[in-house]
């Protein structure tokens, strides 16, 4: 911790340098995306052309611009700073966004190295229930379930709506993946039928998996959307609000959760099952 302590001496000039100027923040934001004159930047970022010359002359001094011919571009170190700052806000913008679905709810089961990545939810909304209807988040996910064809569901809640959805998927030979907690997964043996799930594994459309722990979160993916739940701090699951998006990279990033727990679950094989539950009744 000391380490960071000293780091954070280090840099803070640095970071107050962007921090504390809009003028050259939004200059390097405006160049990211191309070479540009003072007049093109005084058109896109409106301001004065000695506002800009300033903040230009400053960036200039620290070597995150430079100038030919009239044009001004970013260096290679401006454009890894430009980055980072616009990778600072989208973070900022989703975590301000997403303050109601991860405010007194348990996010441990969210990898780090998700969590650095929390700017890609900034094409998402929150669903909330009201006082007229409860049941609003598990309504809006169905809407999105109808129109998919192909789904992935991290979850240690048993939703009949939802599991309803992903059965009649299967029987039009869609294709569904599950990560399950054991109870889970029997309360869907008991609704589906072992047998019918075990015809889906082998013809490939369904892979079902088990996650040994309890993981408190509920995640799903569909063709073009994700829906995210979380559990409260106080251990029950929060149906009252979840996370929606159809951005591109919120669907990317929900993939990289369920594919983190994907690799550390296990197969379901109801054949090893029968004879679990066989030798232990022939222990009792």
């Amino acid at each position: 911790m000391d380490y960071m302590f000293e780091l954070y001496e280090q840099v803070k000039d640095d970071m107050k340098f962007f921090i504390a100027s809009d003028v050259r923040a939004k200059i390097l934001i405006s160049l990211r995306s191309g070479s540009k004159n003072l007049a093109d930047l005084r058109k896109e970022i409106h301001l004065s052309s000695s506002t800009i010359l300033h903040g230009m002359n400053q960036l200039e001094q620290k070597s995150f611009i430079f100038r030919d011919s009239g044009n001004y571009s970013l260096s290679q170190t401006g454009e890894v700073v430009a980055n980072k700052l616009i990778d600072v806000m989208r973070s900022f913008y989703s975590l301000n966004l997403c303050e109601g679905l991860f405010l007194n709810h348990d996010i441990s089961c969210i990898p780090p190295e998700l969590f650095k990545d929390i700017g890609c939810l900034e094409k998402s909304f929150i669903v909330k229930s009201t006082s007229t209807n409860i049941m609003r988040p598990q309504e809006v996910l169905s809407e999105f379930l109808a129109k998919s064809k192909n789904f992935k569901q991290l979850t240690s809640v048993y939703n009949p709506s939802s599991v309803q959805i992903f059965l009649e998927t299967l029987e039009k030979g869609g294709k569904v993946q599950l990560i399950m907690t054991e109870g889970i997964i029997d309360k869907l043996v008991e609704t589906a039928g072992e047998e019918k799930l075990e015809k889906w594994i082998k013809d490939g459309s369904l892979q079902l998996m088990k996650i040994d722990e309890e993981v408190k979160i509920s995640l799903t993916t569909g063709d073009n959307f994700i829906a995210l739940g979380l559990f409260s701090t106080d251990g029950a699951y929060d149906l009252n609000i979840s996370l929606i998006s159809r951005g591109e990279e919120a669907i990317s990033w929900g993939n990289r959760l369920f594919d983190y727990y994907f690799q550390i679950a296990t197969p379901v094989m109801f054949e090893v099952r029968e004879i679990q539950d066989e030798v232990m009744v022939r222990g009792k």
